[in-house]
């Protein structure tokens, strides 16, 4: 595969997200950039009054903003691809990791998990986008599974996390909807296909469009 190729991947929670993208990129032998919200970060905005009110686009303003892109300064803005503190910024958080991102992916590309990579790249010949989603209850009985903890944490976590990163795109990106089949090449519901499989899968596509 040649040098320039990324892919991006989109994940609710449960989905298997953070199982999946690792893998992929070991695979590809890209870097891998992982997610702006993980869980921890998703329950202490929920606890917030602000990401509620992101739920209603009209009532979003400077407060939202001061949360959303407190996840870039607080998570770290790359795993294994650092960027020096200077070119972060202070007020253009967003737009700075937005402008690594398409750095990375202009230089030797990336596996980017998350951090809204499908709008930041969009339109890219170069990049692959890939959803990874399932019903809700599916999700729920997998994160479970997977992460060892019992239903009524599972529960809250994905009301939590599936909100927050819902929440980010729209106020970063509005008009756009994560959600929207349209955005994606590859779709996947990762609670019936195992997750090797979908590893498979991406890697497999990712390799047939760049050649």
């Amino acid at each position: 595969m040649r040098a320039m190729a990324s892919v991006t991947i989109a994940a609710t929670y449960g989905a298997g997200g953070s199982v999946v993208a690792p893998t992929v990129a070991q695979r590809l032998g890209l870097h891998l950039i992982e997610r702006v919200i993980p869980v921890s970060l998703a329950q202490r905005l929920a606890q917030t009054r602000e990401v509620v009110l992101a739920e209603d686009e009209r009532r979003e303003g400077p407060q939202v903003t001061r949360i959303l892109t407190r996840a870039i300064s607080t998570s770290g803005l790359f795993v294994g691809v650092p960027l020096h503190h200077t070119e972060i910024g202070l007020d253009e958080r967003v737009a700075a990791t937005e402008q690594a991102l398409r750095r990375v992916a202009d230089a030797e590309g990336a596996v980017i998990l998350g951090r809204a990579g499908v709008f930041v790249l969009a339109g890219r010949k170069d990049t692959l986008h890939v959803r990874l989603d399932g019903p809700r209850e599916a999700r729920l009985r997998q994160a479970i599974r997977h992460e060892g903890i019992d239903e009524a944490t599972a529960a809250g976590q994905q009301a939590e996390t599936d909100r927050a990163r819902a929440a980010y795109v729209r106020h970063f990106h509005p008009g756009l909807r994560w959600e929207d089949p349209a955005h994606y090449h590859l779709w996947l519901d990762s609670t019936v296909i195992s997750l090797d499989a979908c590893v498979d899968l991406v890697v497999g596509a990712a390799r047939d469009l760049f050649g």
